[in-house]
């Protein structure tokens, strides 16, 4: 499985990292929505999903862009493993133009919408199952979402 990451002032996030992230704001946006009762924090995080999946801008890309006191301050996106071979046969027919990594956002944008429209009260669990989800992918580095978009053909 190849590994993306971004460098940031010296300072590098990878996609697993990322979805450690991910998943403890989350969490944490949880935990403050239950105990003081703000349900309106929810759709925002939702809409960063939605952004980062429909645009492909994600936060450390935007964070570097945003930042103009040096010059220096590029995003780079480099494989970490695999080789220009692998490369070459991912751009072979038959492979959904779209990435794995976005499409697993727009999927987990709509999984909490659900609850939104729904009764929270029967469908509180949905949240916290994708944030311990995206949290245990990140540690693990394993996420079944993605594998599963790869499999289907995603980038």
């Amino acid at each position: 499985m190849r590994d993306v990451y971004y460098a940031l002032n010296g300072i590098t996030m990878t996609e697993r990292t990322f979805r450690i992230f991910l998943g403890a704001g989350l969490f944490l946006l949880l935990y403050v929505t239950a105990s003081n009762d703000y349900t309106h924090l929810l759709p925002y995080y939702i809409a960063l999903l939605i952004f980062e999946g429909v645009t492909n801008w994600r936060v450390p890309k935007i964070l570097t862009w945003l930042d103009k006191r040096s010059k220096q301050n590029t995003l780079e996106m480099k494989t970490v493993s695999g080789s220009e071979k692998s490369v070459l046969e991912q751009k072979k027919l038959g492979n959904i133009p779209f990435e794995a990594e976005r499409a697993m956002r727009l999927v987990i944008a709509l999984i909490l919408i659900t609850p939104l429209f729904f009764s929270m009260e029967e469908l509180w669990i949905i949240p916290w199952f994708v944030a311990s989800m995206l949290l245990l992918a990140g540690v693990t580095n394993i996420c079944p979402m993605v594998m599963f978009f790869r499999w289907l053909g995603f980038r």
